[in-house]
């Protein structure tokens, strides 16, 4: 068996080096070049069809690199943007606290801090916002609700433990005793108009009330100071035949984005 093996092998290596004597003798030349033009076109096609594969592999790996590449930025930019909006909301919040405490610093009332927890629309007129202190905390009904220095925006009208529900100034329930600063004849109610605006009636005939002069409350109601800003009036309506005429006011801040506010206890 290992002698019939040998012999196989040893027949090989002669045909091998024969194969390679007859190749650098240059006899194998004819042939060889025959063989290599026959297989060159096969060469020429394996050789494209490797590269035409390696390319689709490189730009489907590069397609897979871009997309996770895109995937992560936009994750990264996404959780920038949470970051700079959670910023921005920490830096209004503070300076709200900062302005509301400057307010108190000047004035001697006793007040207690408030988060806004919801806010309820109804149909058009109503507007309402939800406090989180309640009477435990000495909140009542008819006290004003204030933000930054010395802005009224509402008035409390139901009062729970730890809860409480006030009607901005908006809102077509809400009153106010309000007065055109520095003029003292100017004086009226004030209620809320289409939850957009607020209205001041009941101001003499007889009193000049000019558009951007400022209203604010007038002190007549026992739980509300006087000087508190309402906003400013953008037009003013009479006729002829009244005894009163009517301010239109356009509320000094935008009730809409408001997150922290105070109750003036008194």
């Amino acid at each position: 068996m290992f002698k019939f093996l040998n012999k196989k092998i040893a027949t090989v290596v002669m045909a091998a080096a024969g194969i390679i004597g007859l190749h650098y003798l240059g006899i194998l030349q004819p042939a060889e070049n025959y063989l290599s033009q026959w297989l060159q076109p096969a060469a020429r096609i394996t050789f494209r069809l490797a590269n035409a594969i390696g390319i689709t592999y490189q730009t489907k790996t590069d397609q897979r690199d871009l997309a996770s590449l895109v995937a992560r930025l936009e994750a990264a930019n996404n959780q920038l943007l949470a970051d700079n909006i959670g910023l921005k909301i920490l830096a209004d919040e503070n300076e709200a606290l900062r302005q509301q405490l400057a307010f108190y610093s000047r004035h001697n009332y006793q007040k207690v801090l408030a988060n806004v927890i919801s806010r309820e629309s109804g149909a058009g007129e109503n507007k309402i916002m939800v406090i989180d202190k309640g009477r435990a905390d000495g909140v009542a009904p008819n006290q004003a609700i204030i933000i930054g220095s010395g802005i009224v925006i509402g008035k409390i009208f139901l009062v729970k433990e730890n809860l409480a529900y006030g009607y901005l100034i908006t809102d077509e329930r809400s009153q106010l005793a309000a007065v055109i600063a520095g003029k003292e004849g100017t004086g009226g109610v004030t209620k809320g108009e289409l939850g957009l605006t607020v209205r001041l009636d009941f101001i003499p005939q007889t009193e000049s009330v000019q558009a951007g002069e400022v209203v604010t409350t007038s002190g007549l109601e026992s739980n509300i100071p006087r000087g508190l800003i309402i906003g400013s009036v953008v037009a003013v309506t009479k006729e002829t035949n009244d005894l009163f005429q009517s301010a239109v006011i356009s509320p000094a801040v935008n009730l809409n984005n408001i997150s922290i506010v105070s109750v003036i206890l008194q």
